[in-house]
């Protein structure tokens, strides 16, 4: 009877309620299975379903309507002329500007509207490139369309709006880095890598202050993991390839790989025990994963001959126990981290 009465009396009783708690409550066994479900049902009712439902069919129907936009130019480019393509563009841009104006920038219409026209603003800018024939660069168009729309970026307080301002970014920099750092300057990739790097790592921490300042747009989990996977990707290269060739020891690759690992331990560590969040955590040690595996099949098979049905078995046997380790501690410490968020004061 005391250890219930303490149950009872957890201080995590007294929090606002939300999914998450009642599913741990259902956890620990202070809920009935039918309790829990009719729980559930008040915190998210059909309602808010409904309202997913009419987000993502608002999302959906904006993405055809933009691809039906790019395919038209591109099936009648030569029947059509070069008045009429600047004119219709620049009329979609016109009404997407002014509906989302109308609509304000608070609603979800407005902000997809705005998002529509940051998207025209590209298609404009391809297609002025394919009638007059500048000579620029595919990275010029890239940059000058992230430059065009840092204004909306700004005003918009839209998440997926500033993520498309982001890659747009990230794009400018590969495609630079492909037809003039690495032709005219012989750049090696690694500094495309760690320049990348800083962006989206900058990115992340703005997107952290901006949750730390009471930013609700930014308050998204997802977002913390989207913006954390080309964090890990584009310094895992380098260090697999320091991995695949030790002999070569490249100054640049071997920083890239030391700072890969220092972002994988310091990411660990920031989503383990300040975030507590288990996306990105899960994406850290999936990567962790992949180059672990590089280095164990580097020691197996580097300068051994087996045979390819072997060497294919014995790999595979190789990935399945490091995979389903990976697995088995993820769910071990989202477990733990489910315990200790339990005992933690509201």
């Amino acid at each position: 009877m005391g250890n219930e009465a303490d149950q009872l009396n957890h201080p995590a009783l007294n929090k606002k309620a939300d999914i998450g708690l009642i599913r741990s409550l259902h956890q620990k066994g202070l809920l009935s299975d039918q309790a829990f479900l009719s729980a559930g049902a008040v915190l998210r009712p059909v309602s808010d379903w409904f309202s997913w439902a009419r987000q993502m069919l608002l999302f959906l129907g904006c993405a055809l309507v933009l691809a039906g936009v790019v395919f038209f130019f591109a099936y009648n480019w030569a029947s059509i002329g070069k008045f009429f393509k600047f004119g219709m563009i620049e009329a979609g841009i016109f009404i997407c500007v002014i509906a989302a104006y109308k609509r304000g920038r608070t609603q979800l219409s407005g902000k997809v509207l705005l998002l529509s026209g940051a998207v025209l603003v590209g298609v404009q800018l391809a297609v002025y490139g394919q009638i007059y024939q500048t000579g620029a660069d595919a990275f010029e168009l890239f940059v000058g369309w992230s430059f065009l729309i840092l204004g909306w970026v700004i005003v918009s307080e839209f998440a997926a709006l500033w993520l498309l301002w982001l890659v747009l970014l990230n794009t400018g920099m590969i495609l630079y880095w492909k037809q003039v750092g690495d032709p005219a300057y012989h750049m090696p990739y690694e500094f495309l890598c760690l320049t990348l790097f800083v962006l989206n790592g900058t990115g992340l921490v703005l997107r952290e202050a901006g949750v730390k300042r009471g930013l609700e747009w930014l308050n998204n989990g997802w977002l913390r993991s989207l913006l954390f996977t080309p964090l890990l990707v584009v310094l895992s290269i380098p260090a697999i390839h320091l991995i695949l060739e030790f002999d070569d020891l490249e100054p640049v690759r071997v920083f890239a790989a030391l700072v890969w690992a220092a972002a994988a331990v310091g990411g660990y560590l920031c989503c383990r025990f300040k975030f507590r969040d288990m996306g990105p955590l899960a994406l850290i040690v999936m990567n962790t994963c992949v180059v672990l595996l590089t280095v164990i099949g580097k020691l197996l098979f580097h300068g051994v001959r087996f045979s390819p049905v072997y060497e294919l078995l014995s790999f595979s046997i190789i990935i399945l126990v490091v995979v389903s380790a990976a697995a088995f501690w993820l769910r071990r410490t989202a477990a733990v981290m489910a315990d200790e968020s339990w005992e933690m004061e509201p």
